[in-house]
């Protein structure tokens, strides 16, 4: 059923963990020009096992299109409620529903979710893979990761978590992350005022390393729900990658949810391949997690036709 904001975000905070992408922070953060138009949904009142808010945008041909960033959703939910949940938003106004979903795979939430009628986009534009790092277990860096860790130690780097960021260390993320961006070609960009909506609330932590002069070498946002933590926004400039700093900073972090007694970190999505996207994967993998799968994304059009042209756009756009 459909619901107000602050009825949805007052159900969705008695879930055990809520994905990053379906937080009220995200929300603020990434359309705040969109607020009159976001729609939520949830499964029931009393008894909600599962819940989501969406952005219906107008596309060209297509028309009145819902993108769903996941759901929010009780790990003992039963098929038949997924697939009551689902078929209930695609009976709304909508000719195409796209779910893209971090939570961790799950047979039955396919099962149920395909019931509804949705099935896998022909050109996946997101890789539905992460790695997950076990902090209850030692760590198991790679010699490469230990080896750049080493020559940071050697250049007297310093990491930092900015509990309260300013508008000054707002800026810096945002300088760094350009410098990222370039490098990697990425086709999305931050603004201060987006970032600054995403710390407002303490769920999402920021940290910096800076070299011996206090200059920033890289920074990190991460969100922390419960026990689980994930990797949301890197930037780091070119010096970091010439002392290492990409490295320790990424281990401080780990150490300090360590501390905090998290038990896991979630990489983000890995685009292993044969373009220059793969290094991204190799990076990620010298700290050890273990890849796994999230739920990915789903689709469902009203017409076959709009299913095709849809799917064959997202292919020639793919990302990573």
């Amino acid at each position: 059923m459909k619901i107000d904001r602050n009825e949805f975000f007052k159900i969705q905070a008695k879930f055990e963990n809520i994905p990053f992408t379906q937080t009220e922070e995200w929300l603020l953060s990434e359309y705040s020009d969109k607020l009159n138009d976001i729609v939520y949904f949830v499964d029931s009142l009393d008894d909600p096992q599962i819940c989501c808010w969406g952005v219906p945008i107008e596309k060209p041909i297509i028309g009145k299109y819902l993108l769903l960033h996941g759901e929010t959703i009780h790990e003992d939910i039963s098929i038949k409620r997924i697939t009551s949940f689902y078929r209930e938003i695609i009976d709304q106004n909508f000719s195409t529903v796209e779910v893209s979903s971090i939570n961790y795979y799950s047979a039955k939430f396919e099962i149920g979710i395909r019931r509804a009628g949705f099935i896998r986009p022909l050109g996946l534009s997101l890789s539905p893979l992460t790695l997950i790092v076990n902090l209850k277990e030692p760590f198991n860096f790679h010699r490469n990761w230990s080896r750049n860790v080493r020559k940071s130690i050697k250049e007297s780097v310093r990491f930092q978590y900015i509990e309260n960021p300013t508008n000054n260390e707002i800026h810096s993320f945002i300088e760094l992350f350009n410098q990222l961006k370039d490098r990697k070609s990425l086709r999305f960009k931050l603004s201060e005022k987006g970032i600054s909506k995403l710390l407002e609330k303490q769920r999402y932590k920021m940290f910096f390393v800076y070299d011996k002069d206090d200059y920033p070498l890289a920074a990190r946002i991460i969100y922390v729900m419960n026990k689980r933590s994930y990797d949301v926004y890197a930037a780091n400039s070119n010096e970091a990658l010439q002392c290492g700093a990409t490295y320790f900073i990424q281990q401080k972090i780990l150490e300090f949810l360590r501390d905090m007694e998290i038990e896991e970190f979630d990489y983000g999505r890995i685009p292993p391949g044969t373009d220059t996207r793969d290094s991204i994967y190799v990076s990620k993998s010298y700290s050890g997690g273990e890849p796994i799968s999230y739920n990915g994304q789903w689709h469902y059009s009203k017409k076959k036709s709009i299913d095709f042209l849809y799917s064959f756009a997202k292919y020639l756009i793919r990302g990573d």
